[in-house]
């Protein structure tokens, strides 16, 4: 019989993370008018994630699902597809940021994941910005400040992470949840 990839728990355990992220996109609005502010909170719940169920594909599962329940929310400022493919992408970057990066309780590591996930972000809403014929002029006249906003937002998202996932491990969560296997 073929074992499972993801055991039950954790897949309850990253649907609630998913849902902790779309919780947090509703409720946790900054008043402050940049693009990917969202990114502090997103990046943050992600990382610990991945760290709370340390598999390949836990940020992926995360970012897919996340994007599910936001499209069904009506989340997103480009309709539903996009969100669905921008969550997603949050996902994925996180996933292979780490797969060449190692573990997320570097600070350093961490805010690297955090920069590259959410700027996958980015490349999405623009890639979906380029599709729908916006004005080149238009585009670009927004892009530089889009752009250092979502690095600094993934930045700080990723280093609030890593901080995260220390204070866990010094709470000795982790040794908790190793003895409940």
């Amino acid at each position: 019989m073929k074992k499972k990839y993801f055991s039950t728990f954790q897949l309850i355990v990253l649907t609630l993370f998913s849902a902790l992220i779309v919780a947090a996109k509703i409720a946790l609005r900054l008043p402050i008018q940049l693009p990917g502010h969202s990114g502090l909170f997103w990046m943050a719940i992600m990382i610990v994630a991945t760290r709370v169920v340390p598999k390949k594909g836990a940020a992926s599962f995360v970012g897919i699902v996340s994007g599910i329940m936001a499209t069904f929310m009506g989340l997103g400022d480009f309709g539903s597809l996009n969100t669905l493919i921008s969550y997603s992408a949050i996902g994925i970057g996180v996933d292979l940021a780490l797969l060449l990066l190692g573990n997320p309780e570097n600070l350093v590591v961490a805010t690297l994941v955090g920069i590259i996930g959410h700027f996958a972000k980015f490349l999405v809403k623009w890639a979906f910005g380029a599709i729908s014929g916006a004005p080149l002029g238009f585009v670009a006249l927004g892009l530089a400040r889009s752009i250092i906003s979502y690095l600094v937002f993934g930045a700080l998202g990723g280093l609030l992470g890593g901080l995260t996932l220390l204070a866990l491990k010094k709470a000795g969560f982790f040794a908790y949840l190793a003895e409940k296997k």
